[in-house]
């Protein structure tokens, strides 16, 4: 069987994300990349008369509660205990009360809109114990998108077989670990390494807290970290711990926004996840343009450059989970997920069309509809029409 081949007439290849022309990709039965070639653009960006193709690596969301998504704008205007605290937060009392069928098809549903946006890989923190998990595996069984969970437990005897069932753990928050969780989870890791992340200072900063995940060396991840000071960072940085940002849904709550400046002078690893459906759609895209304006707000010597963005949703997000042999970047080797993108698009038009044009201008212009096609595994997954 013979190699399918796509070509495309830009892009961005390999882990730096360097532009490259004429790229053409032979991809083999298994989806994998078997074959990838380009030439390096000299100094302008030449565009065509009816369409122009652009390739970049197709997008991860890091943090996503895709369950919610039956209860969009349920929470809207309402204070983040409010809505998402466990057990009698609104989004509890609708994950119980809502039937089985209609829950499956709000995931289905975002698991499209997943596509339509570029991202063919989530992670899922996922309520409501193997109910919860087993629950997303039934929705996406024949769906051509990745994905990892993170699951959640209620008390001791959940804890191994929600680990076993799910791709790690996705704690709500550090308090529910007392002692004999702790012991319990330190068993049955042993020998095993999935991935443990833990929602902090999100609304609250607790210091005695933030010393205890540090200190007790469970969690790999840690989501929110709104409330972090320059200390924290510190610390968290020197334990080698990654962060996920959600700049928008932190917003949506009114809880306040990141301290981007710290994070990025102390090279911290991070990725970034748009959370809550019910809350907050999942369009990285316009993730990555708030971070980037309200940093300019809060600190106008904050110059995040546009690549540096484009990382935190693409190689950085692959590497933090250790997905990177096989996603992340476009590469010989690694599955065909990436997407095209039409910069004959009138909202992408640009005269003269620099080489340097072209990071910033998919940062800050690119929208779901300028996607032609996402390919997941070779296979164009979703084409607009």
């Amino acid at each position: 069987m013979s190699d399918n081949v796509v070509k495309c007439d830009y892009g961005l290849i390999g882990d730096n994300l360097e532009l490259k022309e004429n790229i053409e990709i032979k991809i083999n039965k298994g989806g994998r990349i078997s074959q990838l070639s380009f030439i390096t653009p000299e100094n302008k960006i030449k565009i065509g008369k009816s369409q122009t193709t652009f390739m970049i690596p197709s997008l991860i969301n890091s943090h996503i509660h895709i369950g919610d998504s039956f209860a969009k704008e349920k929470g809207y205007n309402k204070n983040l205990t409010e809505v998402v605290a466990p057990p009698n937060g609104i989004k509890h009392k609708l994950l119980r009360d809502t039937p089985t069928d209609v829950k499956i098809q709000g995931i289905l549903k975002t698991a499209e809109d997943l596509l339509r946006n570029g991202i063919t890989c989530f992670i899922d923190f996922r309520e409501r114990g193997l109910e919860g998990i087993s629950l997303l595996k039934k929705a996406l069984l024949n769906f051509p998108i990745d994905y990892l969970i993170l699951g959640r437990f209620e008390d001791k005897e959940q804890v191994c077989p929600v680990y076993d069932l799910a791709d790690g753990i996705g704690l709500v928050t550090y308090r529910q670990v007392t002692s004999s969780i702790y012991e319990e989870l330190k068993n049955c890791r042993e020998g095993d390494r999935k991935k443990i992340a833990c929602h902090c200072a999100e609304n609250v900063r607790e210091e005695s807290l933030i010393n205890k995940i540090i200190d007790e060396g469970l969690v790999d991840i840690l989501v929110h970290g709104t409330q972090f000071i320059d200390e924290d960072l510190e610390k968290i940085k020197v334990h080698d711990l990654s962060l996920i940002i959600c700049p928008r849904c932190n917003g949506y709550f009114g809880v306040g926004f990141p301290p981007i400046s710290t994070i990025l002078e102390l090279k911290m690893q991070i990725s970034i996840g748009t959370d809550n459906v019910m809350a907050n759609s999942p369009d990285l895209f316009e993730e990555l343009r708030y971070l980037h304006r309200i940093s300019r707000v809060i600190d106008k010597q904050q110059l995040i450059e546009a690549k540096t963005l484009l990382k935190m949703i693409t190689i950085n997000a692959a590497k933090m989970f250790e997905l990177d042999s096989d996603i992340g970047s476009i590469k010989k080797g690694k599955y065909a997920n990436f997407i095209m993108i039409n910069l004959n698009d009138p909202n992408l038009f640009v005269y003269p069309f620099e080489i340097q044009d072209i990071y910033p201008l998919i940062v800050q212009r690119t929208k779901s509809s300028n996607i032609l096609k996402t390919y997941y595994r070779g296979k164009a997954v979703f084409e607009r029409r």
